[in-house]
């Protein structure tokens, strides 16, 4: 396993396809940072035990705490978040998974109501 993975991480978004599961984000509780983390581990189930391959890949984006919806088969939607503990992340994402691939782009915010937008949590 990556040791970043060892070393207290929280409030990633996990996202899974078929046998493949990405973890995008989170907040590194020793370094109190939120890197733009993203993360591959596949689970093969052969007869006998299973075998787990973890990998970083490149493309993450920096997000704790974010929502994840579903808008088609092979494409998600994250939404908010923060960046740090006092910076909301008022940006949106496109995540189109496949099946042996992730690619997260930016996405058109919605406008965001001042109580949002100014609101500390």
């Amino acid at each position: 396993v990556l040791p970043e993975l060892q070393s207290g991480f929280s409030f990633h978004l996990s996202l899974a396809r078929n046998d493949t599961i990405y973890i995008i984000g989170g907040h590194s509780i020793e370094t109190n940072t939120r890197p733009p983390n993203l993360y591959k581990i596949k689970i093969d189930l052969p007869i006998g035990s299973p075998d787990v391959n973890c990998c970083a890949l490149s493309g993450g984006i920096s997000v704790s705490s974010g929502i994840v919806s579903q808008v088609k088969e092979n494409e998600l939607v994250i939404v908010g978040g923060y960046h740090s503990d006092n910076q909301k992340r008022m940006v949106c994402n496109t995540v189109n998974l496949d099946d042996n691939k992730i690619e997260i782009v930016g996405r058109e915010a919605p406008e965001w109501s001042p109580d949002i937008k100014h609101c500390k949590t």
